[in-house]
């Protein structure tokens, strides 16, 4: 398996990516020795003046001075953590061509030169890594201390006055016309294989280092060509060419299939995690067909239609919304925010085919699972479910007083928000013979030295056995607990790349189905890392019940979205106003008035508490959502209690029960008697995807002052969302 090294540490890359790093066999290094004493080459000019070709980076504030080479000191630095402390330091990646014929001649050139580099990209796509990204390279002047660089291999020879005869003797295709820095070009492309080599590894780096997929764009909505200026080189996050900070430069050359790049980066970053039955028709009812029907009969060929089109915010939206439209159409009760009995509904309820599988929305670390053979389900179907923490770094909050440092010179903390996916129903699992999906993968290689429990589960909740070993409380019927919020180190990393595992069975008896519980939620801390005046495009506040420990909805505000309320008259003992008939029509009509209110849910921020928390009073819930037929069938049935009434029914809803007050703090939440934050799952997808994009790797601050001068500012307070406000093509478009 391919893999780079990163502060003395192994980082994988995918197996079929060739990678020769300086500790290799046959390896390019910039360093004299490597290990217990890290020492690096040194250039002598002609002057007999001395000077390494690589050096240390400097430690993040407020600590002092340089770190150690290879590596040494960035651990300390980040409490455990050496990517936290690089976090603070590494914001960008500098593309380079290497005017060479191979990565091996490049590697002989920069040390003629007194220069150096981080990674070599052969024409064949071999990687070369002669620097750990923890140390500085000589590659980039002025950017070199918060850069990696990157050399990919070409020869570069300026063919804009070249005959075709000679145009052709460098074997490659020959790129277009494009000025650069003030000047025209014309070279030659980049192979196929150097694009996935580059894109993977860019991929890790971006990822690890928390760098944003971007380049530097131009108010022609293409990547600039000429040297940054707001923000300067040094300042801005994201990729960039070497002609973005030195006005001599023209490297990587027009050559460079930058869209390429982005959508590579991007491809499979982000994915809805199961596609619904009703895509086709729901497209068709918008007037969107463009994908064809045939599209959304095969899993991979639908993959891929979503995956291209989540690439730009026309075609996103368009096909986002047709996806909406499909789940609520078939969702057969569990909607968003609202359930068919009035209560309050955390996530959706995606409809699939049989077999239908589920993928991570998004990058996150997996918390907890809970996974059990079929027989073992309860009568309503599944209670399988895997739960995902996400943590997303969002630009600093200007709207709002900074916290003072906790000491001079200390860098403020980073703005992170961290949101829950979880992905209930699943499919049972035959733990004789696991499924070979990344979730069973990353299970089979969990290591740990913990007992496995003596024996299974004997309460009537879901439970937990924190001090044994998780994968085999896993198979024993419990609630495995995974990667710690404390502990960095030992988190399982799933992304959309990754399979979960099949969508199981949800429902009673004929109404068993096919059906996946999605759900976005986070804790209160949410509402200090988002800049929600921002987002109004896609998130806004909504209604806020953290009483309802019997899930009823109350608010008039949200109730009066459905139409005339319902009265229900005694001995029917009811707080609902609408009936199961009335909200499942608002769903499933195609009224355009409708459409638009449905819509405005779905941006809603909701908070109430979990279905799936142990605060729920089940016989409150049972008792206050029953309408006149289930009376008269139990009032029939000469229930003389309604505690009696419902003794089977509130058995069977606490084996779907796992969230307690242990399991938020094992997962890093805030626990508030089980209350917490909701986002309709495709809402917030499109939140994110817009959030990665529309800021094209400038602090929100830098965008606004850019736009509107002195006159705006996040620290004057927006007060309009920033659509409004940008001047950008587009309303803020999230395409690549």
């Amino acid at each position: 398996m391919g893999r780079i090294i990163i502060a003395g540490r192994p980082r994988d890359l995918p197996p079929d990516i060739p990678v020769t790093t300086f500790l290799d066999p046959g390896g390019m290094s910039f360093y004299q020795e490597y290990g217990a004493v890290t020492t690096a080459r040194m250039y002598t000019n002609d002057l007999n003046e001395s000077a390494p070709h690589v050096r240390p980076r400097r430690l993040p504030p407020p600590l002092q001075g340089r770190a150690g080479l290879g590596g040494v000191g960035w651990s300390e630095a980040g409490e455990g953590d050496p990517l936290k402390a690089l976090r603070q330091v590494i914001h960008t990646v500098v593309l380079h061509h290497d005017g060479a014929v191979s990565s091996r001649g490049c590697f002989q050139t920069l040390l003629a030169r007194g220069l150096s580099t981080h990674f070599m990209v052969d024409a064949d796509g071999h990687i070369y890594q002669a620097t750990d990204v923890a140390d500085e390279a000589m590659h980039a002047a002025g950017v070199n201390a918060v850069s990696v660089g990157i050399d990919l291999n070409n020869p570069a020879p300026n063919l804009v006055n070249a005959q075709p005869s000679e145009a052709a003797a460098g074997g490659r295709t020959v790129s277009p016309d494009r000025e650069i820095n003030g000047a025209v070009f014309r070279s030659y492309n980049y192979t196929e294989p150097q694009y996935r080599s580059l894109i993977e590894l860019l991929r890790v780096l971006c990822e690890d280092l928390g760098i944003e997929p971007v380049f530097p764009v131009g108010e022609d909505g293409g990547i600039l060509d000429s040297v940054l200026q707001a923000p300067p080189p040094a300042e801005f996050r994201g990729i960039q060419c070497h002609w973005h900070s030195s006005a001599g430069k023209w490297d990587p050359g027009p050559g460079l299939d930058w869209e390429r790049i982005l959508a590579g980066l991007r491809a499979e970053e982000a994915t809805v995690p199961a596609i619904p039955v009703g895509v086709a028709e729901a497209l068709a009812r918008a007037g969107a067909e463009r994908l064809g029907r045939e599209v959304w009969a095969s899993e991979e060929a639908a993959r891929r239609a979503v995956t291209s089109a989540i690439g730009t915010e026309e075609t996103g939206e368009r096909l986002l919304d047709a996806f909406c439209r499909a789940i609520e159409r078939h969702a057969g009760g569990g909607y968003y925010p609202m359930g068919v009995n009035q209560t309050w509904h955390g996530g959706i309820h995606v409809p699939v085919q049989p077999g239908a599988m589920v993928r991570p929305m998004l990058p996150g670390d997996l918390v907890a699972a809970h996974l059990v053979p079929k027989g073992s389900w309860p009568e309503l179907g599944s209670n399988n479910f895997v739960l995902l923490r996400h943590r997303i770094r969002l630009p600093p909050r200007f709207s709002v007083p900074e916290p003072a440092p906790t000491q001079p010179g200390a860098p403020a903390a980073e703005n992170v928000l961290t949101v829950f996916s979880l992905y209930m129903h699943l499919d049972g699992v035959d733990w004789g013979a696991p499924p070979a999906t990344g979730l069973f993968q990353r299970l089979a290689a969990h290591a740990s030295n913990a007992v496995p429990p003596s024996e299974g589960p004997k309460g009537a909740l879901l439970e937990t056995n924190p001090k044994t070993h998780q994968v085999e409380a896993l198979k024993k019927g419990y609630v495995g607990l995974f990667s710690p919020a404390d502990d960095e180190n030992a988190a399982i990393r799933l992304t959309p790349r990754d399979e979960l595992w099949r969508v199981g069975e949800f429902g009673r008896g004929e109404d068993r189905r096919p059906v996946l519980h999605v759900e976005v939620f986070a804790d209160a801390s949410y509402a200090e890392a988002m800049e929600l005046s921002l987002y109004g495009k896609y998130l806004q506040v909504g209604p806020d019940e953290p009483e309802s420990t019997d899930l009823v909805v109350r608010s008039r505000s949200l109730l009066a979205l459905f139409g005339d309320p319902q009265a229900f008259e005694p001995p029917y003992r009811t707080v609902k106003t609408l009936g199961s008939s009335q909200i499942r029509g608002f769903f499933e009509e195609d009224d355009r008035d409708i459409l638009r209110i449905r819509a405005a849910l779905r941006r809603m921020i909701t908070r109430h508490v979990s279905e799936w928390s142990d605060q729920v009073r089940w016989v409150d819930t049972l008792m206050k959502a029953q309408e006149e037929e289930d009376w008269v069938r139990r009032l029939g049935q000469g229930a003389s209690g309604a505690s009696w009434v419902f003794t089977d029914e509130v058995r069977t809803y606490l084996q779907y029960l796992w969230l307690t007050e242990n399991v938020a703090k094992h997962i890093g939440a805030q626990w508030d008697h089980g209350v917490f934050t909701y986002f309709h799952p495709i809402s917030f997808l499109l939140w994110w995807l817009y959030r990665r994009s529309a800021v094209r790797g400038k602090t929100l601050e830098q965008i606004l002052q850019e736009v509107g001068g002195q006159d705006l500012s996040l620290r004057r307070g927006v007060t309009s969302p920033l659509d409004e406000v940008l001047d950008l093509p587009g309303e803020g478009e999230w395409e690549i």
